[in-house]
């Protein structure tokens, strides 16, 4: 007779041994994003890549890197360099670094071409297609046919607002004019290259792709061709597809590249997961050209400047050699490839090389102007990954020996007075418009900046040309003080640091002219913190306000608010100068967040652009009772104020900011009487017309 059944005759699970759902999910993502899977959507992507050139005709361009995934190396023509954060709302950049004047080789033959990139899940395209390369096109149509203000603006409106394209329009000129003063390009040579405006166009794979190829007589057509399809749920219900599978590849692949995976494809299609990693390494080892082949880049105009990477490089074909690296070639190779003058400059790899470069560019100088006059052989210069230390070597010999036409002349080098960062930006851009790749760090181009730019240095004035001092200045007018220190942190910086490092109490009042708005104070207390992020993401703090609002009629109401503060830096080589930018808390994509979570690990809190404040100056009523140093700090009973770089228009409102920092957030001595700082925003539209004004205290 059996006996009845008992709590303990059943087995429970222990909870150690079971998986938490969370980490249940996370396998299953991790399985969907997996290699196969990713190499398997690449492949099917780029069908629909391949048929779209077919359908218009034209070829292939990569937005590199992303882009070189999806397009067979047989069918690529070309590759440019378009960064999907220049399109960023707020930033809508047009870059002076890359300037991607290739494209234009390529439709000066083919009469236009197919732009490819790709994104992940989220999006429907890319902001390099839908924001910058727009841009782009609209800056060169008008430079190159003198047209302010016309050939307008195109973007999808899919992926635009019209309030964004209202706010990228009207930075175009602007742009426009940044390109032709600073970059100063050969415009009667672009327009050889261009009979028509450049028009982008956009099509993914939900497009309908026409079915006779189109006659475009009015523009040249810049197709922009998102490679994936989008995915509006997770990866895990797409069946083994992932949406821009190729993008940050660094992360997923292994060091595998597109060229060794096209040419293994079927190979790496039929591997299993767990075998990816060693195979791919075996076909990395065993791919012929595994950099072997390493090919020096001529820095047009010149006719005899290259830049290479130093490793498995043939030396025979150059004169002189000038190499950036911690270990110089061996006497014997110099001898061998008969290499008549040669400079090793030693410097480390990575930021540690970009400081030793800074103290080693003043013997480049001095190198090149003690060469023999009947010197006309090439020159290289070169580096370990021949894209960072040898371009700003590069960079510095064309700024201070090459004039406007290329031509180099050692026994003549450019006073520095005619040397300023405009001046370096357009010769950076001989550099990358040679080759797209050689792209520096930010931190070589501080060295290059510091060197060209400075005149304090005695060592450098030995070797580097030096600025003549103004003698047009009355008499009696006392020379400034000479701060031959290392440059302290500039203003913006300052003002970041003491925020985060002190909670503020703060005094709100609203006025409003309109009675649909209402008018009154808000007080209450406002923190800042810092926030863990992401190398790529800027200095950021999470700002989070809590306070009473008291109406003029008596209403009291809690108030909390949270902005994000970051400090930005200039993308275009802007060196030291960095700016303040207060963005939207998205709620949204990081609901309940505590004030000490800050924005997220991955930056999901920060949202589109707010206000950006543009450059500290002296307040007019302090300026005459202080002084500013050389570093750029304030002195005592300094007051420094700012407005903001454009107009924020939200909806059909208008937002204006200035801001106001006493001298305590700048360094003066009174820092506990001057701890203060305050902003006002001045709001514009149909329905509001009012000003809030805040003076924040240290608390």
């Amino acid at each position: 007779m059996s006996q009845p059944l008992s709590q303990s005759n059943i087995l429970f699970p222990h909870q150690a041994n079971t998986p938490k759902f969370s980490s249940t999910l996370s396998s299953l993502k991790r399985s969907a994003l997996s290699v196969h899977n990713r190499l398997a959507s690449i492949k099917s992507d780029s069908d629909f890549v391949v048929s779209v050139a077919e359908a218009y005709q034209l070829p292939l361009v990569a937005n590199e890197r992303c882009g070189s995934w999806y397009i067979p190396p047989e069918k690529k023509l070309d590759g440019v360099y378009f960064k999907s954060t220049d399109g960023h709302m707020g930033e809508w950049g047009f870059s002076l670094r890359r300037l991607n004047l290739q494209l234009l080789d390529v439709v000066q033959k083919y009469g236009g071409a197919v732009v490819v990139d790709s994104t992940r899940r989220g999006k429907s395209m890319p902001d390099a297609l839908s924001k910058t390369i727009p841009i782009w096109c609209t800056v060169i149509n008008r430079a190159v046919f003198d047209a302010e203000g016309q050939h307008p603006l195109s973007t999808p409106p899919q992926a635009v607002s019209q309030s964004e394209h209202a706010q990228i329009e009207s930075r175009i000129d602007g742009r426009v004019r940044q390109f032709i003063d600073i970059c100063k390009p050969n415009i009667p040579d672009l327009r050889a290259k261009l009979h028509k405006p450049l028009r982008p166009i956009w099509v993914t794979q939900q497009s309908s792709l026409p079915e006779v190829t189109p006659s475009f007589t009015e523009f040249h057509p810049i197709v922009l061709c998102t490679a994936s399809r989008r995915v509006h749920g997770a990866e895990a219900s797409e069946n083994g597809y992932v949406q821009g599978a190729a993008d940050d590849h660094e992360a997923w692949s292994h060091g595998l590249t597109p060229a060794v995976f096209w040419k293994n494809r079927h190979f790496l299609m039929r591997t299993s997961e767990e075998d990816a990693t060693s195979v791919i390494a075996k076909l990395l080892r065993d791919d012929p050209n595994d950099g072997t082949n390493t090919t020096a880049a001529l820095i047009k105009p010149t006719s005899s400047l290259y830049i290479s990477s130093s490793q498995n490089l043939d030396l025979t074909h150059f004169d002189v050699v000038i190499s950036c690296a911690p270990i110089p070639y061996q006497p014997e190779i110099i001898k061998d490839a008969k290499v008549n003058h040669y400079l090793p400059l030693k410097c480390s790899t990575g930021k540690l090389g970009s400081r030793d470069l800074r103290n080693e560019l003043p013997h480049v100088t001095t190198f090149l102007s003690s060469l023999p006059p009947t010197t006309s052989g090439k020159i290289l210069v070169c580096c370990l990954t021949g894209k960072d230390l040898s371009v700003g070597t590069a960079l510095a010999i064309l700024c201070v020996y090459a004039d406007d036409n290329g031509n180099l002349d050692f026994t003549k080098p450019r006073a520095a007075a005619g040397i300023d960062k405009n001046f370096i930006k357009q010769r950076l851009s001989w550099i990358t418009t040679s080759n797209p790749a050689l792209n520096p760090s930010r931190a070589t181009l501080q060295s290059v900046n510091a060197v060209l730019l400075t005149t304090q240095d005695p060592k450098l004035a030995a070797a580097l040309p030096v600025r003549s001092k103004d003698t047009t200045s009355p008499p009696d007018t006392q020379e400034p003080e000479i701060n031959d220190k290392e440059p302290g942190p500039s203003l913006p910086m300052q003002i970041f640091s003491t925020l985060q490092n002190h909670t503020w109490t703060f005094h709100r009042t609203l006025s409003s002219t309109l009675p649909t708005h209402p008018n009154g104070t808000v007080t209450g207390r406002a923190t800042f913190t810092s926030c863990t992020l992401p190398s790529t993401f800027p200095s950021t703090l999470l700002y989070a306000e809590e306070g009473d609002f008291v109406t003029t009629t008596g209403l009291r109401f809690s108030a909390r608010r949270k902005y994000v503060y970051q400090l930005a830096r200039n993308e275009d080589m802007e060196g030291r100068e960095e700016g303040i930018v207060v963005k939207f808390f998205d709620d949204e994509k990081f609901p309940r967040a505590k004030i000490e979570d800050g924005v997220g690990p991955a930056g999901q809190g920060v949202g589109g652009l707010f206000v950006e404040m543009d450059v500290l100056t002296p307040s007019p009523s302090t300026t005459t009772s202080a002084t500013r140093h050389t570093s750029g700090t304030s002195t005592d009973g300094q007051v420094y104020e700012a407005s903001n770089k454009e107009q924020h228009l939200c909806a059909e409102d208008l937002y204006t900011a200035s801001w106001k920092f006493g001298p305590g957030m700048l360094g003066g001595k009174d820092s506990e009487d001057g701890m203060w700082w305050e902003v006002r925003y001045d709001v514009k539209g149909p329905k509001k017309d009012y000003d809030s004004v805040t003076r924040y205290e240290k608390g």
